[in-house]
């Protein structure tokens, strides 16, 4: 019971939050000279707030059900379609090209898909959910590294440390009841949310490029969402709570895009 309470103090803070938000945005398209960039970032957060709003209403109404694909699936796809189009607005020119990190970002997006269907048994919402949200972490990783976000030894870190927690998650996956040693995984997982975290406060306080607080803001939420998607209990529920940190900071990011470009 305390763990739903929890979970619906979360889910409230996220409403409130992502409507702080979407209202505050609305100055920002009388004074920018991305307005694509706001258009796109403005509808993701809307999209974002009817997402949460959803999920909260549903887990008042029904908690003891597991909600089905519905509305908040297709918003939360919308959120990261909208992130990414944002993200390439600012970089149009930006080719992909193929890197051993993205192939990285494929397989763990590959390795994710996986795990949600043994955890869901909803082979459509899962594959459609992962292959969207694989697409926005290869967004990230591209402009990850046109920006400079990460050096070389930290890019080998986070693979070791992704690889490190997705072994143990599926070598748990199909237990029953969660082995201690999947506290390891949680651990391995928590360091990258609070490592993502981190290099992006360093990034807006040691006022960088305005792209690369974007990126790394960005980033931050989608390697939370990951961590959010993988937890369970209260591990969920401190996933959450590190992913609300992102928002602000996506805010920040996207506010000084705006004024700078």
């Amino acid at each position: 019971m305390t763990e739903e309470i929890l979970e619906n103090i979360l889910d409230i803070l996220d409403v409130v939050m992502t409507a702080g938000i979407v209202i505050w945005m609305i100055p920002m398209f009388r004074r920018t000279r991305q307005p694509l960039t706001v258009a796109f970032y403005y509808f993701a957060m809307v999209s974002l707030m009817l997402t949460n709003a959803y999920w909260l209403a549903h887990s008042l109404i029904r908690p003891d059900m597991r909600m089905p694909m519905a509305a908040n699936t297709i918003g939360e796809c919308a959120v990261f379609l909208l992130l990414s189009a944002a993200m390439n607005s600012v970089f149009p020119d930006r080719k992909f090209s193929f890197t051993p990190q993205h192939a990285g970002a494929i397989l763990f997006a590959i390795a994710s898909i996986a795990l949600w269907i043994v955890w869901s048994g909803e082979w459509i919402q899962d594959i459609l959910g992962g292959v969207i949200f694989g697409y926005f972490i290869c967004v990230c990783v591209r402009d990850l590294r046109e920006t400079g976000a990460f050096s070389k030894k930290e890019w080998i870190a986070i693979g070791v440390t992704c690889a490190g927690f997705m072994a143990i998650f599926a070598a748990v996956a199909t237990m029953e009841e969660e082995p201690p040693a999947v506290i390891a995984g949680y651990i391995f997982m928590f360091a990258m949310m609070i490592f993502f975290l981190y290099k992006t406060i360093r990034c807006i306080r040691k006022r960088e490029s305005a792209e690369k607080q974007m990126v790394l803001a960005v980033s931050s939420y989608a390697c939370c969402m990951s961590g959010v998607y993988m937890s369970s209990g209260y591990w969920y529920s401190a996933a959450e709570l590190i992913c609300l940190l992102t928002l602000p900071l996506m805010f920040h990011a996207f506010r000084e895009e705006a004024k700078h470009a």
